[in-house]
């Protein structure tokens, strides 16, 4: 029996969500017009000296410094402490994804330079 992804989300290619496969397409025309560069997928990122590993869903490089973005369909209580992380000891801006896979919208973006 195939594994069930939480929240009865799909898995769409190499994508947890159809969400998530949503936003990469977003960021592949940014990278398409020079905005970005360097897009990733599940780059790892240590948080704080404990190395506490966080996996945003994707890296890419814009304006000369590294940034990430985030797909959340669904914000759970590790969500919202990894949030709080980010916002103290995250290396570049967090740009946070949500809507779904046919609206998806930039809802928020955590610069950690910015407390």
């Amino acid at each position: 029996m195939p594994r069930r992804n939480k929240f009865g989300a799909k898995r769409v290619g190499n994508f947890a969500s159809k969400l998530e496969a949503a936003v990469y397409e977003i960021l592949l025309d940014k990278q398409a017009m020079g905005d970005i560069s360097d897009l990733k997928c599940q780059a790892e990122v240590r948080l704080t000296d404990a190395n506490i590993i966080y996996k945003p869903d994707f890296s890419f490089v814009e304006r000369g410094r590294m940034a990430y973005a985030e797909a959340k369909g669904m914000e759970t209580a590790s969500w919202r402490i990894k949030r709080r992380l980010w916002t103290e000891y995250g290396p570049g801006l967090l740009y946070i994804y949500k809507g779904n896979h046919k609206y998806p919208f930039l809802n928020e973006v955590i610069d950690p330079r910015k407390k």
